[in-house]
């Protein structure tokens, strides 16, 4: 039987590789190949079964680290409350507290506080307002000098501002 890189004569000797034919010199290639490739995925399962066994390890240090922050949160671990939906926020009509503006502010107050001042803030209406004995906001008074027919500007100053 004739061994590689070798071929026998009829005599028995072995003569060199350039005597043989290029089936042969290429099945000795690709077994030269398969050889470095059986190498390499000895290789590579080697080092699998070390990433396992680090991973392995990981996962372990992971658990043990998991079961004593437990422990020291108490006995059972801590979850997130569930957050509810917002509710519609209620509005303060006529409710139990009554109206939050006092009757006697109306429209025609509003327009009163206008004609002496000319052209004013809501705050400023407001405050003049109040400064009388009757405590409002300027946000009522946004509204109450709309129903007056207040004519609505952005004065120098960059402030919403009323005039009639």
């Amino acid at each position: 039987m004739p061994e590689f890189g070798y071929a026998v004569s009829e005599t028995g000797d072995p003569a060199p590789a350039a005597a043989q034919s290029p089936v042969v010199q290429a099945a000795e290639r690709l077994v030269g190949k398969i050889e470095t490739l059986v190498h390499q995925v000895t290789a590579l399962r080697a080092e699998n079964a070390s990433l396992r066994r680090e991973v392995r390890d990981a996962v372990a240090l992971l658990d043990r680290a998991g079961a004593a922050l437990g422990d020291a949160a108490g006995a059972r671990p801590r979850r997130r409350k569930a957050v509810a939906p917002k509710a519609r926020r209620r509005r303060r009509g006529k409710g139990p507290k009554g109206r939050a503006t006092p009757a006697s502010v109306t429209a025609e107050v509003v327009r009163a506080v206008l004609a002496k001042k000319g052209a004013a803030t809501a705050a400023e209406i407001a405050g003049e307002i109040t400064a009388a004995g009757e405590p409002v906001s300027g946000r009522a008074i946004r509204f109450l000098a709309e129903r007056a027919g207040a004519e609505t500007f952005v004065g120098e100053d960059g402030l919403r501002r009323y005039r009639l």
